[in-house]
């Protein structure tokens, strides 16, 4: 059973046409099902994200400019997610708050 689920799996994968990008003078296939243009638009990004990166360091490799690439949108990542846990436990704070106002209320109401 679990190699007739691999099959299935194996054919949807190869059944999905790729994507052909380029990035920083560099030709990739994408293949994984997204929409093709959600993938031109990521690959255009990193693309835009590596040449700003070449004209700041100075004969740097594509590589290293690849690398330098990923932290930053790595640290964005981290920074986004910190941000939306901040804002989370916020709003966590705040309605526990207003519950217990809530609570309250209705104590008095019933007294």
């Amino acid at each position: 059973m679990k190699s007739e689920n691999k099959m299935d799996e194996q054919n949807t994968a190869s059944s999905k046409s790729p994507v052909t990008v380029n990035i920083f003078g560099a030709d990739y296939a994408i293949r994984n099902g997204a929409d093709p243009e959600y993938i031109r638009s990521v690959a255009a990004h990193v693309d835009s994200l590596m040449r700003e990166l070449s004209e700041r360091v100075a004969y740097a490799s594509s590589t290293k400019l690849a690398v330098l690439a990923a932290l930053q949108l790595t640290d964005q990542i981290f920074s986004e997610r910190k941000s939306q846990s901040c804002d989370h436990s916020e709003l966590v704070e705040h309605t526990d708050q207003l519950l217990s106002r809530l609570d309250q209320t209705l104590l008095e109401v019933v007294e």
